[in-house]
């Protein structure tokens, strides 16, 4: 739980992260399966566990569905307040426009060992899973990712997760919409950029299925 600016309340709100949006989800769902009529008996368990969590006193369950932090973009470089998407591309508040960057994971490689040297600027670099993961909870989905397989060793001397691992965290764990992703596999592993593009390909032509027919 973070708090968080919510453009609908218009004020700062203890927000859900990870597998705490997750329970509130199933909560949530819970609750058209009630046949109570009163809307706090019905959704009492979301209420309960949200309130529990936060301390706030939340009676309205709607909005509890709209307080996940992952829905939001990354916080306004400017003024602190996050960004409505992660897709936007200007900061509603302040009107500071947003520097979107590519990100580029690989344990070795710099950028002009794979794009040309003139790009170098557009490209943020992150070398594990981990630094992977954590780049993207802070600053958001970027427009493009650049994916190395191979990254090496932990620093428990063991094969460190590879970036079919990261594919794999974005797809099933993030939470994030990737329908808009952009992406380059320049791994010299050719069956794990295989899988990567698959993974990513398939889920992103499945998630475009699912907003055409909603």
């Amino acid at each position: 739980m973070r708090i968080r600016y919510c453009w609908r309340c218009k004020m700062d709100i203890p927000m859900l992260e990870g597998e705490e949006s997750t329970i509130a989800s199933q909560l949530y769902s819970e609750g058209f399966k009630t046949l109570e009529k009163d809307r706090q008996k019905r959704f009492k368990k979301l209420l309960d566990y949200y309130n529990d969590l936060t301390g706030f006193g939340e009676t309205e369950p709607n909005a509890i569905i709209h307080h996940f932090a992952d829905m939001y973009g990354p916080d306004c470089e400017n003024c602190g307040k996050p960004y409505r998407t992660h897709k936007a591309s200007f900061c509603a508040a302040c009107g500071n426009k947003r520097k979107m960057k590519k990100l580029f994971l690989d344990d070795v490689r710099t950028i002009e060992m794979v794009y040309d040297k003139s790009m170098e600027s557009e490209f943020d670099i992150v070398r594990t899973y981990s630094a992977f993961v954590d780049y993207i909870k802070t600053n958001g989905l970027p427009n493009y990712i650049s994916f190395d397989n191979d990254l090496g060793l932990g620093e428990d001397g063991k094969v460190a997760p590879d970036g079919l691992a990261a594919a794999k965290w974005l797809v099933y764990e993030s939470g994030l919409d990737l329908r808009h992703l952009e992406f380059k596999v320049h791994s010299a592993n050719p069956v794990a950029a295989e899988q990567i593009r698959g993974l990513l390909n398939n889920y992103i032509k499945h998630l475009k299925k699912l907003n055409e027919s909603s």
